[in-house]
């Protein structure tokens, strides 16, 4: 399959999993599907795309600015890093999800945050963590 339809396809399933989790959020049956199978699918993919595409020689390119944007020079090594973003931005997903419900947040305070997690990662993560310390009137984890 190429590089285009993995695309497709996981972004597909990464959105099919957060309407999911936006519909369901404090299933425990969803959130174990969701990380079970689509976080776990997603990884299986990274690792095999990784060990498909990845120059062991280009490590160094890790430790200059430079060289991390010519490793994202091709199609492939985009995909890489999509594929990594879709992955960790379900697991903060789940996260909120698991710990809203234990701190006994509503589900349309959450909502909001599921969308920001899911376009924006840190920033949706950020947002809960400052929603949830107002709700609970603390800050722990």
């Amino acid at each position: 399959m190429n590089a285009d339809r993995i695309f497709i396809l996981a972004s597909s399933i990464a959105f099919i999993s957060w309407s999911l989790l936006f519909i369901y959020p404090y299933s425990t049956r969803i959130r174990q599907i969701l990380y079970g199978g689509v976080v776990t699918c997603f990884s299986l993919l990274y690792t095999g795309l990784f060990v498909s595409y990845f120059d062991p020689e280009s490590f160094q390119s890790f430790s200059t600015l430079s060289g991390l944007i010519s490793l994202f020079s091709n199609k492939e090594a985009v995909l890489l890093g999509w594929i990594h973003y879709l992955a960790f931005d379900l697991l903060a997903g789940l996260y909120i999800s698991k710990d809203a419900e234990k701190n006994k947040l509503g589900p349309w305070i959450i909502r909001p945050m599921f969308f920001f997690t899911f376009m924006t990662g840190p920033l949706g993560f950020l947002l809960y963590t400052i929603i949830r310390t107002v709700k609970v009137r603390k800050y722990n984890f």
